[in-house]
Parts: C-alpha cells; sequence; structure tokens
C-alpha cells in the first residue's frame, strides 16, 4: 500500500544530532509528542521500553518512538555509543493518524532496507558536520528519504500495525486536514479566511475548525499566523527587506497589525530585527 501523497507530505525535522555518550550516561522513562527515530552508530547501549524489560544494543539497529512512546536509554560501566537522534513532526500517512508510523515495536524489522536508512544516517551527520549552503533543507530531504526506506521496510515485511488504521470518517478528516495544511504552507502570502478553506473543501466553517484543532492543536487561523510570523522572523533575519516590505510578503496589508502580532511571538518589534532602535 502506498502511505504518502507527494502532493501533502511536508515532515518538519525539530533536531537532529549525534551524541557520543559515555558510562555516565542516563536518561529517564520519557516521551515525547512528536516522532522520534534514534540509531546507534557505533558501540552498545541498553535501551528500555515500557512495559519490556531492557535490552542490550549495538550498532545498527533503528528505533522509531511514535508519539507517547515511553522509553530510556543509558550506558554500562565501560562502554560507549555514538548515536543518532531525529525528532520529526507533521507527518501525514494516508489512512493513519497523525505524527505516527504504522509498527508494532519501536525496534521494527527493517530487513533489506536497514543497510539504506543507516546509509542516510551517516549522510544526515557529514550534511550536519559540513554545514554547508542549503543545508537545513539537505538534511530534510535526507531524511525524506530515510521514512520512505522505513514505509518500505514496514511494507514489506507486513509489520504494519493495522488496528491504527483511521476509520473512513477519521481518514476523510485526515486528508480534508493535510490538504489545508499544505494551502496555508503554500499560500500564506494570499488572503486566507476560514471560510474560504471551509468552502474549498466542501465543508463548514465551524467543522473545519473543530477536526483541523483536534489533529493540530491551534484553529486554521492560528495555523497560518504562525507560519506568516516565522516566515517574517527569517526575512527581518536577512535584513534585505523593511518592515513594511516583510509584512506585504507575508500576507499583511496593516503594518501595524503585522508589528504588534510579531512582538506578541517573539516579544520584540520587527524594527529591532533590523537594529532600528527607533
Amino acid at each position: 500500500m502506498n502511505f504518502i501523497s507527494p502532493k501533502t507530505f511536508s515532515p518538519e525535522v525539530i533536531y537532529l544530532f549525534d551524541p557520543w555518550n559515555n558510562d555516565r550516561n542516563f536518561s529517564n522513562m520519557h516521551s515525547h509528542d512528536f516522532l522520534e527515530i534514534s540509531i546507534i552508530l557505533e558501540g552498545e547501549a541498553i535501551y528500555q521500553f515500557e512495559g519490556e524489560e531492557p535490552i542490550s544494543l549495538a550498532a545498527g539497529n533503528v528505533m522509531i518512538f511514535n508519539s507517547g512512546m515511553r522509553h530510556r536509554e543509558w550506558q554500562q560501566p565501560d562502554t560507549f555509543s555514538h548515536q543518532l537522534h531525529i525528532g520529526i513532526r507533521n507527518i501525514s500517512l494516508d489512512g493513519f493518524k497523525r505524527n505516527f508510523l504504522p509498527h508494532d515495536h519501536p525496534r521494527p524489522n527493517l530487513g533489506k532496507y536497514q543497510h539504506f536508512v543507516l546509509q542516510k544516517a551517516w549522510q544526515a551527520i557529514n550534511e550536519v558536520e559540513q554545514q554547508q549552503s542549503e543545508s537545513a533543507m539537505m538534511q530534510k530531504i535526507i531524511i525524506i528519504e530515510m521514512l520512505i526506506y522505513i514505509l518500505r521496510a514496514l511494507n514489506t515485511e507486513n509489520d504494519i500495525k493495522m488496528s491504527n488504521l483511521l476509520f473512513d470518517n477519521e481518514n476523510r478528516q485526515q486528508k480534508i486536514v493535510n490538504q489545508v495544511l499544505y494551502y496555508i504552507e503554500n499560500h500564506y502570502d494570499q488572503e486566507i479566511t476560514l471560510e474560504m478553506l471551509a468552502q474549498d473543501h466542501f465543508v463548514s466553517a465551524t467543522y473545519l475548525s473543530r477536526i483541523f484543532k483536534e489533529l493540530i492543536g491551534v484553529s486554521p487561523i492560528s495555523y497560518l499566523i504562525d507560519i506568516r510570523l516565522n516566515h517574517a522572523k527569517y526575512l527581518l533575519e536577512k535584513k534585505q527587506h523593511t518592515v513594511g516590505d516583510v509584512a506585504k510578503l507575508v500576507g499583511y496589508q496593516d503594518t501595524f497589525h503585522f508589528s504588534k502580532s510579531f512582538k506578541k511571538k517573539f516579544g520584540k518589534a520587527p524594527s529591532l530585527m533590523l537594529g532600528d532602535e527607533g
């Protein structure tokens, strides 16, 4: 089965780092509200998944922790490990709930695709270390490739957790939200209203607002404002546009309203980003 739609699949890489752990390393049982991929690249480490006994894992092991999956890890005396941890959100798979990979165990069987996943892990680390132009985008591309290999492995090994498939109504809601997210992220500089979004997807504004908030945690308009302001911050940091120009580039017609919203989110006026003390 195909899991992703090329049009709406755009995961966000929250973090990507590769610590070297010695025998002083210890983490308490914890979970995340996003998806995390952990890979042991060198050495060995002890991992414990919720409800299971601790196990010793060596280089080459790949773990996938869905949102809410509790786990912890530590080093035995006189051991070390070199690991890669990748935090990812905004994952949309057709038929499944958001930010979820369909596998039965946090250490899935990747079969013949394990080699490709490990290869992508080393490529990602190299990209982080080199920090060449557009490095963040290249890291995202590498992680997307890694996710595709993982999904191919789950498909091949029949490791899909079918009990987590969404019912038809839930699946329809997920697709609507994915399409709205895609539209907002690619048209944030244009006029967008809740009514327009609802009309384009043949649902009521109330219904769209409800299902969007259930799945994403905020309303469509709050999500739009966040996208606009984050992009505005990026543009201001480049110091190539005036505040008024930036406001228009991210979809604000009123510079005063833009400045007020920007200060509320980031705690400083946009003019200060340009070094203007006035």
